[in-house]
């Protein structure tokens, strides 16, 4: 198990509740909901099971982490290894309850986004490096720094591993962030048959 990083909390499955809480009102507005699911009740329930995914992963095959027991954020970091999910690893990670609720809510309607994002994903970092899958901070939070907070002690320890990292983000307020922590965007482009555009970014190796 590697070594807790100093200013940030790693988080362990007693977690995973608070963890999806802290997501699910940080992407409450978020372009990828907003598009799919403009009703809010669905938007919200959609977006609750969408990002328990993303924790019930980072909890089995990567690292999790938040800015202290008060939860003002939480990051989801994958190695490239363990990326993208398959069907047979979430069915295997992720409670029944959860994958039932993200198909009766009509999940299926994103059912092709997952594959658009992982091919740019595939075709744009084809080697080893970490991925940021997920960061999000509650609302009453943001603007007050809790990102970069909390994103800059892995990718210092990323720089030490000698290794790259990338994310996308769907969200174009979120680009000046992550530029502003070295990243590049690498790649613009539209979602097929829709009106979402993905940024890809990376942050290269030292």
């Amino acid at each position: 198990m590697r070594a807790e990083i100093e200013g940030i909390l790693r988080l362990n499955k007693s977690h995973i509740t608070p963890a999806v809480k802290v997501l699910t009102k940080a992407f409450q507005n978020y372009p990828l909901f907003n598009y799919y699911y403009p009703d809010s009740l669905t938007k919200e329930k959609i977006a609750h099971y969408f990002l328990s995914f993303a924790v019930y992963s980072g909890m089995r095959y990567g690292e999790i982490y938040a800015t202290s027991y008060n939860f003002e954020g939480v990051a989801v970091w994958i190695p490239s290894d363990k990326y993208p999910m398959t069907l047979w690893r979430l069915l295997r990670l992720v409670p029944l309850p959860v994958l039932f609720g993200f198909g009766r809510h009509g999940g299926n309607k994103m059912r092709h986004l997952g594959g658009y994002l992982d091919a740019v994903h595939h075709r744009l970092a084809n080697f080893k490096h970490w991925y940021l899958w997920t960061v999000g901070v509650e609302p009453q939070s943001q603007g007050k720094g809790y990102a970069s907070n909390l994103i800059r002690p892995m990718l210092t320890r990323i720089d030490k591993e000698g290794l790259p990292c990338y994310l996308e983000t769907l969200d174009e307020r979120n680009v000046p962030i992550y530029e502003h922590l070295g990243f590049k965007v690498v790649d613009e482009s539209t979602v097929p048959n829709t009106s979402i555009t993905n940024w890809a970014m990376l942050r290269e190796k030292p």
